[in-house]
């Protein structure tokens, strides 16, 4: 089988320290850390204060407001990280073959934030009050999805969900889809958003998290000082071709 050479033509990126990959990626040269009291809840009763939180992100800037409210925090990353790759790429998805575009998007966990949400309002009003758009906001895929109908992308739509090396994964998967002649672009990476409650209280059970209150001495993996991970939220895209 012949193997076709696979090209990066555009990436996108929402992070910590920036809402693009050239803001990103500057910051990271400029030496920013993206780590700083969490903002995004109430940490009062909670040993974690910091994260690497996504700081003003507009979802409005990206889809209708009215689409939004539909739209995990997760999957809101994922589309503007798109968007920018896309842009980048100079592509034109109305002149391309719908079924030789592909869309492989990871999430780790997927709509977290709409899953504890829903879950504290079917608590206090009954599980049947809780929102019908509860099920297409916390599936993991959604992202993909949502990617796929912006664009009218057609052929492969799917998540690989493996934890931590998600993103990467899907890099993996959408080089081998090019590679070996299954479609023609791809978009892949990866999006997560869970700076939450649920999820930092989850990984303080485990005592996998830092719960000091330095940002500059909370994500030293190699550091004889090193207390565990801090949480982050985001996302990555890049087009193959």
């Amino acid at each position: 089988m012949e193997r076709r050479r696979v090209v990066i033509t555009g990436l996108g990126a929402v992070t910590p320290v920036g809402l693009t990959a050239a803001e990103s990626w500057q910051a990271v040269k400029d030496g920013k850390c993206g780590i700083a009291p969490i903002t995004l809840y109430d940490t009062s009763n909670m040993k974690a204060k910091l994260a690497g939180e996504v700081k003003g992100f507009e979802p409005a800037n990206y889809m209708e407001k009215r689409e939004a409210r539909k739209v995990d925090r997760f999957a809101q990353f994922a589309l503007a990280a798109a968007q920018e790759a896309v842009e980048q790429s100079g592509l034109d998805f109305a002149k391309e073959d719908p079924y030789r575009c592909a869309l492989i998007i990871s999430a780790g966990i997927g709509g977290l934030i709409t899953l504890q949400n829903e879950c504290i309002k079917g608590s206090q009003k009954g599980f049947d009050k809780i929102s019908p758009f509860f099920i297409p906001m916390a599936i993991g895929n959604m992202a993909a999805a949502h990617i796929a109908i912006k664009y009218g992308i057609k052929g492969m739509a799917t998540c690989p969900t493996t934890a931590c090396a998600g993103g990467t994964n899907a890099v993996g998967d959408a080089l081998r889809q090019v590679r070996d002649g299954y479609a023609d672009v791809v978009l892949c990476g990866g999006a997560e958003a869970v700076v939450t409650e649920l999820a930092m209280g989850g990984f303080t059970s485990m005592h996998a998290l830092h719960t000091g209150d330095d940002p500059a001495a909370a994500s030293i993996p190699f550091d004889a000082r090193r207390s565990g991970f801090v949480m982050g939220e985001g996302a990555g895209v890049l087009v193959l071709e």
